[in-house]
């Protein structure tokens, strides 16, 4: 499943989607996918009727290999993505408040321009922190 969700992620866009096999060959999948469950990786499944349709993730990267909503070593970044049909029915800040609440401390995130998750983010607590590229690095402080 999360291999599925990191392509629907990557490609929320529908006039810039690239497709799986682009992602499968960029590095950035092995960077956010490779080895999942890491030892510090944290993720969930939402469910419809036994069937899945959407995922949150968080794993930690480093200064040396930094994620896109990288902000530090010791803040995972959470990764989510809902399959197509399902969105907008309250499944994704399900599975982001699921994180929260199982996360010690903060989190970080990455939405690029455009993308209208940037709303759900906001209203769970996540702030505008920096920018990389053509996106926002956001944090949500542990409370």
């Amino acid at each position: 499943m999360l291999e599925r969700v990191f392509v629907i992620t990557a490609d929320w866009n529908p006039a810039n989607v690239k497709g799986d096999a682009f992602w499968r060959a960029d590095p950035t999948f092995d960077q956010y996918v490779g080895g999942f469950p890491r030892e510090t990786d944290r993720g969930f499944v939402a469910e419809v009727n036994g069937e899945p349709v959407g995922m949150v993730w968080s794993r930690y990267f480093t200064a040396d290999a930094p994620g896109y909503g990288f902000v530090s070593a010791g803040i995972p970044e959470l990764g989510i993505g809902i399959v197509d049909g399902f969105r907008g029915r309250g499944i994704g800040r399900g599975l982001i408040e699921t994180m929260i609440a199982a996360t010690p401390g903060d989190l970080s995130l990455s939405v690029e321009d455009g993308n209208p998750a940037i709303g759900l983010y906001r209203s769970v607590g996540f702030e505008p922190v920096g920018r990389f590229g053509q996106a926002t690095t956001m944090l949500r402080r542990a409370s």
